[in-house]
């Protein structure tokens, strides 16, 4: 059985890797650097710097335990229409750095949800 505390830190370790990637992911987007790319898929010059406002939001938001799970669904919107974008352009194996995103920000929503033992439920002392 794993403990409450080993489920703290595990998330909490998480949160902090997805937080700096999503960080680094955003400057990309919000200095300019993505916006050719975002205009090769289709995209209007703009919506690369709408994708660095969310994602840094996201990322802040996964910082703060109260808004952690609002961010992991924002994140997760983004990273799924990042999938979309990857399929649609043939880019192959580009579809899975999004998806294995949104499955580790999943798994801190896992391993953040409330126990029966941590609500004084069944097997709690």
């Amino acid at each position: 059985m794993v403990t409450s505390r080993a489920r703290n830190v595990a998330s909490w370790v998480l949160v902090a890797l997805l937080g700096a990637a999503y960080g680094m992911a955003a400057l990309g987007k919000l200095t300019g650097t993505a916006s050719p790319m975002f205009e090769a898929w289709g995209y209007p010059p703009w919506f690369a710097t709408l994708i660095g406002v969310a994602e840094l939001a996201g990322a802040i938001g996964l910082l703060i335990p109260r808004l952690t799970r609002l961010a992991i669904l924002g994140l997760s919107a983004v990273m799924l229409g990042a999938a979309y974008t990857h399929l649609a352009n043939a880019e192959g194996l580009a579809v899975l750095q999004p998806l294995i995103f949104v499955g580790l920000m999943w798994i801190v929503w896992w391993l953040r949800r409330p126990h029966a033992t941590d609500r004084g439920g069944p097997g709690s002392p």
